[in-house]
């Protein structure tokens, strides 16, 4: 028999059915397991309920207890997914094998591995509140997705009438004591100009590395203080247009990410190397001396290039237009929470391929209008410069309402349970 590790912990129901949800493999898209896993749960506990959907999304519903069948039918909503990692040297395969957990101090860790209580604890807390006959409440809802760690899939392809109820409680926070109210919805726009390379004579090369800047998340870390590489490199070839072709961009490591390195290389005229290589380390001198304070471990190399081969004028031009006239940073601020940002834009990653350069930009917005609005402005951009543009697929935001009736009601609920003042915050992300 098993030996049972977390029986003695308190809610005792959250953290038995929590076990038994680790011995359950769950990788992203690969939710087989734990689905089945549930459904024989439910039937177990006589769950009247239970629904599975096309992209095995799972809502398991039940009846108000007795006295309270006039209650609003309450959502609860978790993922059944979690992020599969492991320590070196681990050996586990997260398809078939169980984790193995322990109790350290105050708190429970898996051993080796990541222990998936994101989202384990909610979808256990969301079981435990399904099958606790002496919890009063009224008609309840478990809406439980997949795929939430590597595409929100679920939440994606849900579809009108899967669930009816009208109030719904997302139980994928960390933090006790604080109570999410709004989070930005966000979209991708990637902007793509052919390029050929052409033979160029009687040139000289110049390579430029930006690195060592902070960067941060493309959400919470926008209105920090925080250059992006990409712009600051951009910013060096401002009066140098007419002088030089570009050979090569590269920048950023992810489009949720504010870049931290950029490199270019640049070939001009033999004539005016002296122009342009001064002008080049005047920036550079600039740059340091004023981003010292907020960049403190950033670094701009200069190296000279051998290459001979560039874009034509025209593709050099529209690039560089392209990436100075796109906005990058905090756009608009929340009307409802002081010092929220509710849009932005994140040049995120410019890549050089041998037939291509392509131009990643992440907007973020809790208004959906402003949402779709920046990435039209940003389509005409690329247009402009007769660039391809393509839109990936866009999820939605919501806007902050602090003085909700449910919001308020939700906050004294669990003030009075957990006996201390409750924070409401917003965040300038995708949840």
């Amino acid at each position: 028999m098993t030996e049972k590790i977390l029986t003695h912990l308190q809610p005792e129901r959250v953290w038995s059915i929590f076990e038994e949800i680790t011995k359950i493999p769950r990788p992203s898209k690969k939710e087989q397991k734990i689905r089945q896993w549930i459904k024989e749960w439910a039937k177990q506990h006589k769950i009247p309920i239970v629904k599975e959907d096309d992209v095995g999304n799972l809502l398991l519903a039940a009846d108000a207890h007795v006295g309270c069948e006039d209650f609003a039918t309450i959502v609860l909503q978790a993922h059944m997914d979690m992020v599969c990692q492991k320590s070196p040297g681990v050996e586990i395969d997260f398809e078939n094998d169980p984790l193995k957990i322990r109790i350290d101090g105050d708190k429970v860790r898996a051993i080796g591995t990541s222990l998936g209580a994101d989202n384990g604890i909610g979808l256990a807390y969301c079981l435990a509140a399904l099958s606790d006959h002496d919890l009063k409440r009224g008609p309840l809802e478990v809406l439980l997705t997949v795929d939430e760690e590597t595409g929100l899939t679920g939440a994606f392809n849900i579809k009108k009438g899967f669930f009816t109820g009208k109030y719904l409680l997302n139980v994928d926070s960390e933090e006790t004591g604080k109570i999410t109210i709004s989070s930005a919805g966000g979209g991708g726009t990637e902007i793509i100009f052919p390029i050929s390379l052409e033979e160029q004579k009687g040139t000289s090369a110049l390579s430029v590395k930006i690195s060592g800047l902070l960067g941060g998340h493309s959400g919470v870390d926008i209105d920090k203080p925080r250059l992006n590489a990409i712009k600051v490199g951009i910013d060096s070839l401002q009066e140098l247009e007419d002088k030089i072709r570009l050979v090569k961009l590269e920048g950023g490591s992810a489009h949720n990410a504010i870049p931290r390195d950029f490199e270019f290389e640049i070939v001009f005229a033999k004539t005016d190397e002296t122009t342009v290589i001064k002008h080049i380390e005047q920036w550079r001198k600039n740059t340091l001396k004023v981003a010292t304070k907020n960049e403190p471990t950033m670094k701009i190399e200069l190296t000279k290039s051998k290459a001979t081969r560039a874009f034509s004028k025209e593709q050099t031009m529209a690039i560089l237009a392209t990436l100075q006239e796109i906005k990058h940073g905090p756009i608009a601020f929340s009307k409802e929470i002081r010092g929220l940002v509710q849009t932005s834009s994140n040049l995120a990653l410019v890549k050089t391929s041998e037939k291509e350069v392509s131009i990643f930009v992440s907007t973020r917005s809790s208004d959906n209008k402003e949402l779709e609005e920046v990435r039209e402005e940003i389509k005409k951009i690329g247009e402009r410069h007769h660039a391809q543009v393509r839109f990936d697929k866009a999820y939605p935001g919501w806007k902050p309402e602090p003085d909700a009736a449910f919001v308020q009601m939700v906050k004294k609920a669990y003030e009075s349970v957990i006996k201390k003042p409750v924070t409401l915050e917003a965040i300038h992300a995708g949840l």
